[in-house]
Parts: C-alpha cells; structure tokens; sequence
C-alpha cells in the first residue's frame, strides 16, 4: 500500500456504502478522488464535489489513471480496466482491506454461505454481555472503516465477510469462523472453487483460530490442509458441541436462546466457539436474554385475521430457503423468486415440496423455479412481488403461515434483500387498514 502523502491521486470504483465510507477515510487524509460508478448515486454529491471529488458516470474507462484503485465489493479484481492499471504500476485495495490495514482492535472475522450475519450478531451480542466494547459491521451494510480511528487495542471488531469482499484480501482476522460452504453467488463467481478459495482467504495470513462446521464436507477438506489451530462446531436440539485437538465440550442450548431452528443452534454453536475465552457459559445465558434475531431472518411480522406472517427476505439462496422451511415447521403459504445466482432449484423445490402448502412465484427465476417443483406442491406464477403477496395473503385462513423465503436475491425488482424485506413488512401493515 502506497503512504497516504497529500494529493494521492485514487480512485473509488463504485459508490454505495464501502465506496463512500472508503472516500471519507481517504480524502480525511488528503487524498485526491475520483470517483467511478455505473450509474448517478440519488444523494449526497454536492458534499463531496465541495471537497474536490470529481466523478466519472458509465462504463469503466479503458485503464485508470489513478495510483490507487478502491474496489467496491461487486466489481470483480478482474476486470479489464483494473487489470490494465495494475499493469501500468497501480495498486489496489477496498474499503475491507483499508480497515484491516489501520484497525487497532481484535478482529473476529465470519464469512460462509449462510448463516453469517446471525453468527457475527451473536458474536457481538456475547462479547457486550462479557462487557466488552464491540464494533459491528462489514458485509451487513455497515462498514467499520468509519469508527476505525476509535478503536483501542482492547476493543473486539466483528466483521462480516463476503466472497466479494475476501477475494483480494491479504490480512486476516485473529479469529476466523466459517459457518459452512455450499454453492452460491455462481453467477459472480468463475466457478465453485473460486468460490471456495475465496472463502477460504479469511484465514490467508494472521489467524490464530479457524472455526469451522464439523457437517460440511468441504470444510473437513479445508482443515486437513490448514496448520492453524481448528475448533470444529455442531449441535443438537440440546446442546452445542465443540471439538478441538481431541478434545470435546458440550454445553446446554441456553434456555434464553428463541431463535427456530437447527441452523440457529449452529450459528450459537460457531459464535461461541470464537468468543471462548471471553465469554463464559454463564454469560452466555444472560447475554442472550434480549436477543431477537436480526432483521429480515425468519422474522415475525404479524398476526392478522389468524395469519402468521414471517420476513425472511434474507434467503437469497436455495439453502437459507431450505432452511427456513425446516425452522418454520407447518405447512406454510412460501412466497419465492427474484432472481437467481446460477445455482440448481433441485434442493429447495424438494423442501418445497415437502414442507410447503402451496407456493407463489415472482420474478426471473419464477419459470425456473415451478419447472423444478414439478406440480409436487400447487404454484402459483405472478411477475410483481406485490401480486404473489396478495394471492398468498388471500388464499391464507386463520392458523396458517405466510412466508417469505426466497431463495433467490432481490435485484430483478428491488434494491437489495432488505428493501424487499421493508416491502413485504409494509403490505402485512397494509392489510390491517
């Protein structure tokens, strides 16, 4: 990485929430911004053009000028533009890197395909109930690169990690947790081991820990090749269990713990696997008592006219959905669709099937996703959101389920997971007017 002298000519590939975040670190340290971006952000470009931001809209130019690029995590580190400038003598990072690079805190860092920001929550949640200050974010919308100025040593820092966001990183966090690895994000990535050994990047450099899931395949691969020290998790309807060096600990699922579901008591099971030593079970007890789960995760919305209705908008792939299903228990009305990420349909259209009284389809994948149902359970095909909701919500009687679990992401028709989420919350509201 290049010194941060004055008039550091940089530029910022892409401008949402890391992009903007890694703008105001640097241009705090005099540094002169570009900016590049696909498409007009809807706010807040008089504030930076004041400061000397200028700003470049549309496709990419051939090759960058700029001696630094910062790489928003959905442009690929592959791309033309930034391979040519690499060339020429640039250098790159991203907002991720740049907090790695300037964090003076412990940093517990979770990535896996599911499951992740539930994990990095709890983590949290149990390090604040050991009275431990902690700084939460990173690939759940909250970049961390803001507060970085404000750790102290004895802070703990809990980051969320994307593939997008691990795919150039060189520093790693103290403590590592993978939840598990299954297919996704297909339709970014080359191919699966890609994927993988993109994952497999938060342990590159600097881990003391690697927490891993003791039921995925992939990752008992993954740990036969590691030198590190590996503590495996898993759980039972009971009880958490953790294996490391030969030795086991089980712990009883506290009775403070309310989330559904066996995916819920891994990610308890993997979160407390990084914080021993900081947390004790006993802590665990109490630091859970006002934990509720994390927006957009099997939550629930609201009871009307006898119909229960779940948000778990967070499902952007076939196995959250999956996983969803077998949470939920019932036979709940499913809401999916959107768009998919290149991964097969067989294992959600069997949960489906097996789990679902009858399914309302949206969006691009919609086709793809009754032609894997096969008329195992009804479906139902609409292209808005808003219309498989209505015919979902009047087909529901008093008792029943609606959910919306979509195992697909939510660019086709929104912004992202949570404003469709917002959107769904807003229409069970609506019903009661």
């Amino acid at each position: 990485m290049c010194e941060f002298e004055k008039g550091l000519s940089v530029a910022v590939l892409g401008f949402g929430r890391a992009g903007r975040a890694a703008a105001d670190f640097l241009l705090a340290r005099g540094a002169k911004i570009t900016v590049y971006a696909e498409q007009v952000p809807e706010r807040g470009l008089a504030d930076y053009r004041a400061q000397g931001v200028d700003f470049c809209f549309g496709e990419f130019p051939s090759c960058f000028k700029e001696r630094l690029l910062v790489r928003s995590p959905g442009i690929r580190p592959d791309v033309p533009a930034i391979l040519r400038s690499l060339a020429n003598g640039a250098m790159l990072t991203s907002e991720t890197e740049l907090f790695f690079e300037h964090c003076p805190a412990r940093v517990i860092g979770v990535t896996g395909s599911d499951g992740k920001t539930t994990t990095a929550n709890l983590i949290a949640a149990l390090l604040r109930g050991a009275g431990h200050t902690v700084h939460l974010g990173g690939n759940n919308g909250t970049p961390l690169l803001p507060t970085v100025d404000r750790m102290k040593k004895s802070d703990f820092a809990v980051v969320e990690l994307s593939s997008f966001q691990l795919m150039t990183l060189d520093r790693s966090p103290e403590i590592a947790v993978i939840t598990n690895i299954t297919p996704n994000h297909l339709n970014w990535h080359t191919d699966m081991n890609e994927y993988i050994a993109a994952k497999c990047r938060i342990f590159k450099s600097g881990t003391q820990r690697l927490i891993l899931n003791e039921n995925s395949d992939i990752l008992q691969e993954i740990a036969k090749r590691v030198s590190i020290s590996v503590t495996f998790f898993s759980a039972n309807e009971c009880e958490l269990c953790l294996f490391e060096a030969g030795t086991e600990q089980r712990l009883s699922v506290p009775d403070t713990f309310l989330l559904p579901g066996q995916h819920n008591r891994e990610n308890l099971a993997a979160a407390y696997a990084a914080v021993r030593g900081f947390v004790t079970p006993k802590v665990m007890q109490t630091a859970l008592t006002d934990f509720r789960g994390v927006p957009h995760r099997l939550q629930y919305i609201d009871t009307v006219a006898g119909v229960n209705y779940y948000n778990s908008s967070i499902d952007t792939s076939p196995t959250r959905t999956v996983a969803a299903l077998s949470a939920i228990g019932g036979h709940p009305l499913v809401i999916v669709g959107g768009r998919g990420k290149g991964v097969s349909f067989a294992p959600v259209a069997d949960a489906l099937a097996a789990h679902a009284r009858a399914v309302f389809l949206y969006g691009e994948a919609a086709s793809e996703i009754e032609t894997a149902v096969a008329g195992r359970v009804p479906t139902h095909r609409f292209t808005e959101f808003s219309l498989a909701f209505d015919a979902a919500a009047r087909m529901a009687k008093s008792g029943d389920t609606v959910l919306l679990s979509p195992a697909c992401t939510a660019f086709d028709q929104f912004r992202d997971f949570e404003q469709r989420g917002d959107f769904f919350c807003t229409l069970v509201k609506n019903l009661k007017q």
